[in-house]
C-alpha cells in the first residue's frame, strides 16, 4: 500500500516539475499589456491630485523652494492659476517616498508651528503618498498668508515636520 502511494507521489512530482515551469512561462508570454492612461482618466487623476503636469506648466511656477523631511527632500512649487480668478496651486514633489505610515499634509497659519500635535485651526490639504507630484489648492483662507505645511503621520499620530511657507508662495 505504501509503495503504491510513493509511486503515485513520485509520478505526480515529475509531472508537476514539468508542467509548472511551462505554465509559468505561458503566463508571462500571455499576460496582457496595459498602456498608459487614456485621456478619459485624466479627470479621475485631477480629482485626487495626481495629474501629470503638461509641458507648459513650467511657465506657471512663480515660487519654489526645497525642504528636508526626515532625510527626504521635498520640492515645493507655487503655481499660477490657469485662468483669471482660478486657484493658486501648491505642488509638492518628494525626492523619494517618506517612510512613515499615512503621511498627510496640513496647513497652519502663523510664523511658528508646533510639532507636538495638530492644532484645532490646521487645514487639511491632502495625502502625500509615494514620490508622485501632488498638487494642493490654496484656498481663500490660506491665500496671501505666511504659515507652515505640517507633514503629519496619521499612523504614528505625530507631526513629522513643519515646513515654513512665505506669503509670496500663497499669493497669485
Amino acid at each position: 500500500m505504501i509503495h503504491e502511494r510513493r509511486q503515485v507521489h513520485f509520478y505526480a512530482s515529475v509531472a508537476l516539475a514539468c508542467i509548472l515551469p511551462l505554465g509559468f512561462l505561458a503566463s508571462l508570454v500571455l499576460r496582457p499589456n496595459y498602456g498608459p492612461a487614456e485621456s478619459t482618466a485624466l479627470e479621475l487623476f485631477d480629482q485626487f491630485g495626481f495629474a501629470a503636469p503638461p509641458t507648459s506648466r513650467q511657465e506657471n511656477i512663480f515660487q519654489s523652494t526645497d525642504w528636508k523631511v526626515g532625510g527626504v527632500t521635498l520640492r515645493g512649487e507655487a503655481l499660477k492659476p490657469k485662468s483669471e480668478g482660478g486657484p493658486v496651486l501648491l505642488a509638492l514633489t518628494p525626492q523619494r517616498a517618506i517612510q512613515q505610515p499615512d503621511v498627510l499634509v496640513y496647513w497652519q497659519a502663523g510664523e511658528k508651528a508646533s510639532t507636538e500635535a495638530l492644532s484645532e485651526d490646521s487645514i487639511f490639504l491632502g495625502s502625500l503618498v509615494g514620490k508622485s507630484r501632488r498638487e494642493f489648492e490654496v484656498t481663500n483662507a490660506i491665500q496671501g498668508k505666511a504659515g507652515n505645511l505640517l507633514i503629519y503621520s496619521q499612523g504614528k499620530d505625530k507631526v513629522l515636520a513643519a515646513l515654513p511657507v512665505t506669503a509670496e508662495m500663497t499669493t497669485p
